[in-house]
């Protein structure tokens, strides 16, 4: 079994710690570990919110509301983490980089527009709340792939094999 090598868009292979998560613990980086955090409760708030659709039933608008205010969080978290990672590792900056950052940063503040709107009622979910719910969910697939581009084709954040 070979190692494969992580290379950059340019010719050669990339500095073994160029690329390296400054936001880690013990050279583990944490901005991987949180993002499925808000990926998956956003997610799940979308599924919730087709379930009151289909059903009517308040118990789906409630969960919905705590998911998405537990998406925001996690998605703060992540946030956080990655744009420790953006501001300190150059090749992050690139149009990817950029990309995954803004995209991200538009699902937050959709989000946050949802969960305002669903302040009115506990028992059902606003129209517009359901699609920006759905938008943003359609939204973390794009953006899930591109983060994972970042990382595993860029090498962004990855402990290069003789490091570990």
């Amino acid at each position: 079994m070979g190692m494969a090598r992580v290379r950059s868009s340019s010719a050669g292979p990339l500095d073994p710690g160029a690329h390296l998560s400054t936001a880690s613990i013990a050279g583990h980086p944490l901005h991987p570990a949180v993002v499925p955090i808000p990926i998956g409760l956003l997610t799940a708030a979308a599924a919730s919110d087709l379930a009151h659709l289909i059903t009517g039933d308040g118990f789906f608008a409630r969960m919905s509301r705590w998911l998405v205010g537990g998406g925001i969080a996690g998605g703060l978290m992540a946030a956080g983490l990655g744009i420790i990672d953006f501001a300190t590792i150059r090749a992050a900056r690139g149009p990817m980089g950029i990309a995954h950052a803004g995209g991200n940063a538009a699902i937050l503040g959709m989000s946050g527009l949802s969960l305002l709107l669903r302040q009115r009622s506990a028992r059902r979910v606003p129209a517009t709340a359901l699609g920006l719910s759905a938008a943003a969910a359609a939204m973390l697939t794009i953006t899930g792939w591109l983060g994972g581009e970042l990382a595993f084709r860029k090498g962004i954040g990855v402990v290069p094999p003789p490091q570990r």
